[in-house]
Order: structure tokens, then C-alpha cells, then sequence
């Protein structure tokens, strides 16, 4: 696994989708993920240290994790299918891990609002990885 951080999001020009990327340490290698643009304003409050009026579904989902004496301990982002991301939220309760199948803009967002880590796998890294200088997403 890799670990990586979220570089930028941002609306496309319809501003009905958007795209977060995810960028490794060395920020030499980028992953473009399209999402919707209410995940992405999900994914970018906390990175500007704000947040929403009432609680987002991320916000609920720590709310239920917490309640239930669990935390967060990393996000994945685990494959790639027919173009579509797979991610899983990685939880312990005592001695106990708990993996969850979610959204990769979900596991992003709950991922940020607990400064948890953010990996993805080596196989999915070189699929949709692109080098930084290659970067034409504005």
C-alpha cells in the first residue's frame, strides 16, 4: 500500500461533477477520481478546517462508528473495477479490526475529518496513477 494525501478537488465546469486527487507523499504520482460534487464538498470542508451547518453523512458515520467504541484507522482505496473505485474504511474495537466496503469519496471524507490515513493499493496506484508533470486537471 501507498500512502497518499488529497492534493486538490474540484468541479468540473458544469459543476455537477468533480474530481479529487489523490497524490503520494513525493506528490510525484497523481489518481484522479471523478465524483459528485456534493462528495466533494464533503472532501473539501475539512481540508479547509470548516464545517457543515448540520452533519453530512460522513459526519453521521463517525457519530455511529464512535458510538459504537470504535475508531478509524485508515482508508483504502482498494481496486478498480470496469473504471469504478473501490475503498474500504478500516475500524478496531479493542483487539478487534473491522474492514467496511464503502465509496472511495466516503472512506476520503471520514478518513479527513478523523486525520486518519489515507492508502491505496500498488495495483491501483499503477492503473490509474499518473505522473504529477502529466497533470492536466485543472
Amino acid at each position: 500500500m501507498v500512502q497518499v494525501t488529497v492534493d486538490k478537488v474540484g468541479l468540473d465546469q458544469d459543476g455537477e461533477q468533480a474530481v479529487v486527487l489523490l497524490a503520494d507523499l513525493t506528490k510525484s504520482t497523481l489518481i484522479p477520481i471523478w465524483i459528485r460534487a456534493m462528495e466533494a464538498t464533503a472532501i473539501a470542508l475539512p481540508l479547509q478546517g470548516l464545517k457543515a451547518p448540520r452533519p453530512l453523512t460522513s459526519d453521521l458515520v463517525i457519530s455511529v462508528i464512535e458510538h459504537l467504541g470504535a475508531e478509524v484507522v485508515m482508508a483504502i482505496i482498494r481496486e478498480i473495477k470496469d473504471g469504478t473505485f473501490y475503498a474500504s474504511l478500516v475500524l478496531t474495537r479493542g483487539d478487534e479490526e473491522i474492514e467496511i466496503d464503502c465509496r472511495p469519496s466516503d472512506a476520503i471524507a471520514v478518513a479527513l475529518r478523523r486525520a486518519s490515513p489515507i492508502y491505496v493499493m500498488e495495483r491501483v496506484l499503477a492503473e490509474a496513477g499518473i505522473r504529477s508533470e502529466e497533470d492536466t486537471v485543472q
